[in-house]
């Protein structure tokens, strides 16, 4: 999937000033470059040099200081590295940067946000948005009191039905089935894949749309992963770490999550002993913590006094 200039142009609605003819311009580089450094004559290299270009109230002040031609000159420099859009705010009224953009094929595309840092804000977001690695993962994904818990388990263990237990409480329902997990500022985040949105599975039931049954306000689009919890069949045999305040880990793209097995047993209520994890999980992030297993320590030492 390529993202040109044009989807740019319909996401933020901006005025296009010139270049329509380019609006094809294909977008292949995260972020966005305010050209300080090229128009005094650095010329970089590499794949940031391709960058979309903003221009405001900082470049039409240190382009006045020079004459027309130079002022050109100095534009030049700046769109002949291959640049996919120039952007300029309402305080840029350089009219000389039509010409030179129009002989590199570049379009120039106005911004009417007064906040040249949240306009900024806003596009990086977007990128990073459409750049970010991701994958795409078998699971459910819930998030509980804030944290963003990733359930995994093999198919017909009993995800789904879990979930429906879980937002029955109150918490929120962000994905089932097929989860697409992003690698964002070195976090991971997920949501539900687009064919899948607000939909979950129940064997016996077949595919309901969630928020028919519970409302909109148990919905939410997207989470920051906190941790993942693999749901796997009770074997006696096996041995299962108790639950304290150091967890191992699962890696996604990278980054190592929180990991929890648990597993199914009669008489055991799953969605409660989730809920206590996620307790669990947020009583460890606290500055004054102090793990159960030192209190049962130190009390064991007390008594044998």
């Amino acid at each position: 999937m390529k993202l040109t200039v044009k989807g740019i142009v319909e996401y933020f609605d901006l005025k296009v000033e010139s270049g329509s003819e380019y609006l094809t311009n294909v977008i292949k580089t995260y972020g966005m470059n305010r050209p300080g450094l090229e128009l005094a004559g650095f010329v970089p290299t590499g794949s940031k040099s391709h960058r979309i270009m903003l221009l405001s109230s900082k470049e039409q002040e240190y382009l006045n200081q020079f004459s027309k031609q130079e002022q050109i000159d100095k534009l030049t420099s700046v769109f002949k590295l291959d640049v996919p859009a120039i952007v300029v705010t309402t305080k840029f009224k350089n009219k000389l940067i039509f010409d030179v953009a129009k002989n590199y094929k570049i379009p120039v595309l106005r911004s009417s946000d007064e906040k040249t840092s949240s306009f900024t804000q806003n596009i990086l977001g977007f990128l990073d948005e459409f750049f970010s690695e991701t994958i795409e993962v078998h699971a459910s994904l819930v998030n509980i009191f804030g944290k963003g818990v990733l359930i995994i388990g093999k198919s017909g263990i009993g995800k789904s039905e879990l979930v429906m237990d879980l937002v029955k409480t109150n918490h929120l329902f962000v994905g089932d089935d097929r989860i697409v997990i992003s690698k964002k500022a070195n976090k991971l985040f997920g949501k539900s894949h687009p064919l899948l949105t607000n939909l979950i599975e129940v064997r016996g039931i077949g595919i309901v749309e969630i928020q028919k049954l519970f409302g909109y306000q148990i919905i939410q689009k997207e989470t920051l992963i906190d941790v993942v919890i693999e749901i796997t069949e009770f074997n006696k045999e096996d041995v299962f770490d108790r639950l304290g305040n150091d967890f191992t880990k699962q890696e996604y793209l990278g980054i190592g999550i929180p990991y929890i097995q648990m597993p199914v047993s009669s008489g055991r209520n799953l969605s409660s002993l989730i809920e206590t994890a996620v307790a669990q999980l947020k009583t460890a992030e606290a500055n004054d913590f102090i793990p159960a297993t030192d209190i049962l320590s130190k009390r064991l030492e007390e008594f044998e006094e």
